[in-house]
């Protein structure tokens, strides 16, 4: 299974690699971004979770040397063991972030962005059923990366600030821009 997820992604780093578009160039004015997100849980967060990973689409247009962006998604935190002794299931993240991506050099850039995150706990309740729990807080998601004609790959840290603690990752982005 490991081998064909592998495969897949190695085909469409070719494909969208390969692709000559002028993605997030300085003379478009708007482009649309698909993104894959990885990462591992930080903080509080690392108690309770062991991996994060989701999809993030994001809207951007050019201002000065760089771009606004417009993100949002879903990350899904999954727990270390999901069908063990512990009642927790997966929890998920909706992000919606705004922020600027700077063009430091060439390919080059950092990026900061702000919003809001909606944070949905499932778990097994005394009756073994499904139930969940949701709050939400502030984010703030720094981040630096390079990017190449339609790719992307970011190096990023992403923390919502939730009643009793944090929910915080550390994590990469390949994104696909157009």
């Amino acid at each position: 299974m490991k081998k064909l997820q592998l495969l897949i992604v190695f085909g469409m780093l070719c494909i969208f690699g390969s692709l000559d578009a002028s993605a997030q160039s300085l003379s478009k004015k708007f482009s649309f971004g698909i993104g894959l997100e990885g990462g591992l849980p930080t903080g509080d967060a690392k108690d309770a979770y062991n991996l994060a990973g989701g999809l993030t689409l994001r809207l951007a247009y050019q201002l000065g040397d760089g771009f606004a962006t417009l993100t949002s998604g879903g990350i899904a935190f999954i727990p270390e063991n999901l069908d063990g002794g512990d009642d927790m299931k997966v929890g998920l993240l909706i992000p919606v972030r705004a922020g600027y991506k700077y063009i430091i050099k060439d390919r080059f850039f950092v990026m900061g962005e702000l919003g809001y995150g909606s944070f949905r706990q499932y778990y097994a309740d005394e009756n073994d059923e499904l139930a969940s729990v949701s709050d939400g807080g502030f984010l703030f998601a720094p981040s630096a990366g390079v990017q190449f004609n339609v790719l992307e790959i970011g190096l990023r840290y992403e923390s919502v600030s939730l009643p009793g603690g944090s929910l915080s990752s550390v994590g990469l982005r390949l994104g696909f821009n157009f």
